[in-house]
């Protein structure tokens, strides 16, 4: 995958992300800084989600842990058992939510 491509499909995920936070839960603050997506809750906790350009991978970072993904067939597949992006999503925010 060109540098190009990986880059229109992380702007593509970041977009969902913000949208499905914010559908989540209205009340948390949603921002990008270039490559990283931050999401945080009134407590202060966060979620961050940032791109990997050099490993074209993005990873996700909670107090759930930490996970890296690539984009494989259409999907941001986790690199060690190939589970979706959307699966650590959602533990990540339902953990967020309290």
């Amino acid at each position: 995958m060109t540098e190009s491509e990986f880059l229109q499909h992380v702007d593509t995920l970041f977009v969902r992300i913000t949208e499905q936070a914010e559908n989540f839960n209205a009340d948390w603050d949603v921002s990008q800084h270039g490559a990283l997506l931050e999401i945080e809750n009134d407590d202060g906790a966060k979620i961050i989600i940032n791109q990997q350009l050099a490993m074209q991978e993005v990873w996700l970072a909670s107090r759930e842990g930490g996970y890296h993904f690539k984009y494989v067939d259409g999907a941001w597949l986790n690199t060690r058992d190939d589970l979706s992006f959307e699966v650590y999503l959602d533990k990540a925010f339902n953990w967020l939510n309290g």
